[in-house]
């Protein structure tokens, strides 16, 4: 759910944290959290309000028990598709941590108990252990631990409904085709990735391949291509 970091961006780093008890008697429980009155369907108002302000306690009580320096982050509820948060973390920069507004109308509960502090985890094992860690390794399971909730990789709603994210391509050529390349691809090629065409081992340059420079003839498929499309 973190996104790749900048090439320019270096790791964050604090202070070491304290040893921690697996089972700390002054860490809350969110499985317990209090939910309003069931007063019907809260509105999404309510529940963006209510997320965020569980999202900024968290933070603080880790603050407090790790005695360790977290940026307060953006709250933004604008992910979209089937993905229920998501973090993004760099230093020089506003961290931000990103809600699925669809889910949590759908499931509040179940958002407010288990993706909260999925994500809020997230914030905490990167603040205490850098961003070198492994999203849902040991660290991140540790923190999850402790604030009560399961270390879960994956939300289990009802998604079949929602639209998934289409990757963007772009078009590339070389002396014999049109290729498309996908988003990732595409950034690599303009920080200076060279790719080739493995027919006729041209190199890829941004753009359709222009009709009046079609060649016509055919290229044999080398039995060592010099790269990928």
């Amino acid at each position: 759910r973190g996104q790749r970091a900048h090439p320019g961006r270096r790791r964050f780093l604090s202070r070491p944290a304290p040893p921690v008890s697996p089972q700390s008697p002054d860490l809350p429980c969110l499985l317990s959290f209090p939910m309003p009155p069931d007063s019907g369907t809260p509105s999404l108002h309510t529940l963006m309000r209510d997320a965020s302000r569980r999202t900024q306690d968290l933070l603080e009580h880790a603050r407090r028990h790790f005695r360790v320096r977290i940026p307060t982050p953006e709250v933004r509820f604008d992910l979209r598709g089937k993905a229920a948060g998501q973090v993004r973390v760099a230093p020089g920069l506003v961290w931000q941590v990103r809600y699925n507004a669809t889910l949590m109308a759908r499931e509040p509960d179940a958002f407010l108990a288990q993706t909260i502090p999925h994500e809020v985890a997230h914030l905490i094992a990167f603040a205490l252990h850098g961003r070198g860690i492994r999203p849902h390794g040991e660290e991140w399971q540790m923190v999850m631990r402790e604030l009560g909730a399961e270390p879960r990789r994956c939300h289990n709603f009802a998604v079949d409904d929602l639209p998934t994210r289409r990757l963007r391509r772009f078009d590339y050529h070389c002396v014999c085709r049109t290729h498309q390349l996908s988003s990732t691809r595409h950034y690599r090629a303009l920080a200076g990735k060279t790719y080739y065409c493995i027919a006729c081992r041209g190199l890829l340059r941004p753009g359709p391949l222009a009709q009046a420079a079609t060649d016509p003839a055919p290229h044999p498929v080398p039995t060592r291509p010099a790269g990928r499309t």
